[in-house]
């Protein structure tokens, strides 16, 4: 079906750019991608700035950026480029505290990409 195979795995970014808050994320990065090469998995990139800190303006290309950096990281890692689907969604306000905001979140799928909404 269309649902995702266990739980999102969330990229936290600093404010205004796409560069990871914690670089220990190289091994989720690592790990996302030795599974989905392994399994034939499909990622969807999903890229989202934070509404409280910038304008639509300034959030959708940010997340847009976001996005776009996830899936290269992940490409460089091996995992083919038609099984990447970057999206993004601008600036959001769902999380407390704010930072929480400003992520990239991966969700894995057995399906191909068209299937992937």
């Amino acid at each position: 079906g269309k649902a995702c195979r266990g739980a999102p795995v969330d990229f936290f970014s600093h404010l205004g750019t796409s560069n990871r808050l914690n670089p220990s994320q190289h091994i989720d990065l690592d790990e996302v991608a030795r599974i989905a090469k392994q399994y034939g998995l499909h990622i969807k990139v999903i890229g989202a700035a934070d509404s409280a800190t910038g304008t639509d303006s300034i959030n959708l290309p940010l997340s847009r950026s976001r996005a776009d950096y996830i899936a290269r990281e992940l490409a460089q890692r091996g995992v083919p480029t038609g099984n990447i689907t970057a999206t993004h969604t601008g600036g959001i306000d769902d999380y407390a505290p704010d930072e929480a905001n400003r992520h990239t979140r991966l969700l894995l799928f057995y399906n191909s990409p068209e299937h992937i909404q």
